[in-house]
């Protein structure tokens, strides 16, 4: 199989990417102040037990699945052994997964009420399962996987607007989340015939994928308690008024976040590929202008979205949500921390044979984690969730950093950190006076982005920023 260019492929999961979050974007303002916070937290309650579950099924199979098959991809007959191996574990997982969601519903007390909406919930764990949406990234098959994703999500849109109308439809809106986030999944079974022999028999090894499977497994646990135990924690302590605050606080900045680490989440198979063939100069080579474009784009959005957090929340979500301002404004910081952590976890450290760095630091985050949530949820609310989040997504990448940093040629990141701090600063003082005029929520809101964007690229222009150069004499030569 070719090597697909990696822009073409970075762009690709990038739309995937957006379309993603331009679906959000036109449904939470509708939800949000159709449901009102009670109902929307309700709602993200319940996803968040789901995804204890989706997270049994799953195990760690998908970045261990994209990470093998990259390097098999070549190799048709290889490749089906290794996807059939690999489906068969996972379906077992998914019905033990199915098992404990069973027991945990009819037998604990506290999910009696959120019965119908935990089972509507659950159907992403099936889709997830079916889809195999690691072999497509390995394969490299962005094309289709971001057509297949946006013809749903228009499916799901129009749904929206069509049986959703009051604050009793929650359940609806729930289920159409599901078919947005994972419908286009069910197509994907069908699509594998194209690259996998289902027909062909061989005699399966599931041994061999049982030890890196649950070393990711433990890392996906340790994640998702800094992950989904904000809103689990904050439903149980606050309630679902705190939950629908967190929610409208994290909306936005879980969309930059989503955005960004699209463009790098494409270089696992391609560097997956290199080390399978001995290249270790083009994997570190790729390694640095992956981190540069991580800065370049990171910094700049978390500092972005602290300035104009009062509008776009209140766009957003309304004016009942305005205590979710504040909540946002600390969080921000976590969209360079986790581009970071991501870029180094999975994208070079798994490659690398390195996953048990990622575990260990993942769970030092989780703790720390846990331990503020425990003190700070009950006193501040969705703010004290928030702070717990900041903490634990910084203490994870500084503790990949530590490890990390011999990959890296500093002498020339440096002096580019240095250049999108510099631009970022500026930007900022130019966006705050700005917003100081008496324009309207909107206007303000995306003035503010086009004059923050453009004034941060023209800084860097200036200071000669030899990525942006690079990016500007490429459009020209085409």
């Amino acid at each position: 199989m070719k090597n697909n260019s990696l822009k073409k492929n970075a762009a690709l999961n990038m739309i995937k990417t957006i379309m993603g979050l331009i679906f959000p974007l036109i449904t939470f303002p509708y939800a949000s102040r159709v449901l009102q916070p009670a109902g929307l937290g309700k709602v993200n309650f319940a996803h968040s037990i789901i995804s204890y579950f989706s997270m049994i099924a799953a195990l760690g199979i998908s970045t261990y699945g994209v990470r093998e098959a990259a390097k098999l991809r070549n190799d048709k007959i290889a490749l089906t052994k290794f996807v059939k191996e690999i489906l068969s574990i996972n379906m077992v997982s998914t019905f033990v997964a199915y098992l404990l969601l069973a027991f945990s519903i009819f037998l604990l007390p506290y999910f009696s009420e959120y019965r119908n909406l935990l089972i509507v919930c659950s159907g992403t764990i099936l889709f997830v399962t079916l889809g195999m949406d690691w072999l497509y990234t390995a394969l490299e098959e962005f094309s289709y996987i971001t057509i297949r994703s946006i013809f749903f999500q228009l499916i799901s849109l129009v749904l929206l607007f069509a049986v959703v109308h009051n604050q009793d439809d929650y359940l609806k809106y729930a289920a159409i989340g599901v078919v947005s986030s994972v419908g286009s999944n069910i197509c994907n079974f069908i699509h594998a015939r194209k690259y996998i022999d289902f027909t062909q028999k061989y005699k399966k090894n599931l041994h061999k994928h049982i030890k890196p499977i649950f070393t990711l497994f433990a890392m996906s646990v340790a994640v998702s308690i800094y992950t989904a135990l904000d809103t689990t924690m904050l439903g149980f302590i606050a309630g679902n008024e705190q939950v629908g605050f967190y929610t409208a606080a994290t909306r936005i900045n879980k969309i930059v976040i989503s955005v960004i680490t699209a463009a790098s989440a494409v270089l696992l198979p391609r560097l997956s590929y290199y080390i399978s063939q001995h290249n270790e100069e083009q994997f570190f080579e790729l390694s640095a202008k992956a981190l540069n474009l991580i800065l370049l784009l990171s910094i700049p959005c978390a500092a972005g979205l602290s300035l104009v957090a009062r509008p776009a929340v209140l766009l957003l979500s309304g004016n009942k949500y305005e205590p979710a301002i504040l909540t946002m404004q600390i969080m921000n910081p976590i969209i360079v921390a986790i581009a970071i952590s991501g870029l180094i976890g999975i994208q070079i450290f798994m490659p690398l044979g390195k996953e048990r760095i990622t575990l260990v630091s993942v769970i030092f985050g989780a703790l720390v984690n846990f331990c503020l949530n425990m003190f700070l949820i009950k006193k501040y609310g969705a703010f004290g969730a928030g702070v717990a989040t900041v903490c634990a997504e910084s203490s994870v990448t500084i503790f990949q950093f530590v490890f990390a940093r011999k990959y890296f040629d500093w002498k020339k990141i440096f002096p580019h950190f240095l250049q999108c701090i510099v631009a970022c600063f500026v930007m900022s003082v130019i966006v705050l006076l700005f917003l100081r005029s008496e324009l309207n929520l909107i206007l303000q809101l995306v003035l503010s982005v086009l004059i923050g964007s453009f004034s941060y690229g023209l800084v860097l222009l200036f200071l000669r920023n030899k990525f942006c150069l690079s990016f500007i004499k490429e459009r020209f030569r085409k």
